[in-house]
């Protein structure tokens, strides 16, 4: 029996499995998880767990809306912006904090990056199906900022960046979360954290083909650590 576990609403205890839920299926897959080790986990029995969940498969089932509260946040302040320039430089460098080092509660950022994987080594689904409501709205959004940013002259001449590139943005800030999950530090950049966020939105800034001049004028790293402080604190 696992051990008696403290009194919470129901809802709270739905949180509780969730929460110990997410590190098991990403550590064992969707297949080699069960419903004995998350519920050990989560200090409640089998049955209980029954309770909040059908079966396994509607629990991981629910673990794409468990984790996403950053990116909910970061939808959020892109869903007025308009096409240009300035959205742009603002997107990828929101994209790159949410992914990495990430946005809300730490934990749940790194299950999220778990699951992703654990997926893409799996059939895929998860990870297809959280890009897909989670990131993709970004791609389309940054697509016509970069058109915008080409009609300001704001972008060198001749360069053309389509979705391919657009999405590199997310898969170097994936890349650079990844490595940074285990407690071994895997890679040394010889910079902090922080100034590796800046070199790194300035790289892909640069790669999409914007002027520095552009991106001088639009990127303000100390504002937006701050508008990126104040979200961690709304952020559940």
């Amino acid at each position: 029996m696992p051990p008696r576990s403290p009194r919470l609403s129901a809802t709270e205890r739905k949180q509780a499995i969730l929460s110990a839920a997410a590190p098991i299926f990403a550590r064992l897959g969707r297949e080699g998880a069960t419903t004995k080790e998350i519920a050990r986990a989560a200090g409640v029995s089998e049955a209980l767990l029954y309770r909040h969940f059908a079966s396994k498969e509607a629990l991981y089932a629910e673990l794409e809306t468990h984790c996403v509260a950053a990116n909910a946040v970061g939808s959020t302040m892109l869903a007025r912006a308009e096409p240009s320039t300035a959205t742009l430089v603002t997107g990828v460098a929101l994209l790159v904090q949410a992914v990495f080092p990430g946005i809300g509660d730490a934990q749940s950022h790194e299950d999220t990056k778990r699951l992703v994987t654990s997926s893409l080594l799996g059939d895929g689904q998860f990870a297809k199906a959280f890009l897909d409501r989670h990131v993709k709205p970004w791609i389309s959004v940054f697509e016509r900022s970069f058109q915008a940013a080409q009609s300001a002259g704001d972008v060198e001449d001749g360069v053309l960046a389509g979705q391919a590139e657009i999405w590199f943005v997310h898969h170097l800030a994936n890349t650079l979360h990844l490595i940074s999950l285990p407690d071994t530090t895997v890679v040394e950049y010889g910079v902090t954290r922080e100034r590796l966020v800046e070199n790194t939105v300035r790289f892909l800034l640069r790669g999409l083909g914007l002027r520095n001049a552009a991106i001088d004028r639009h990127y303000d790293p100390k504002k937006l650590r701050t508008i990126f402080a104040s979200m961690n604190q709304e952020t559940p």
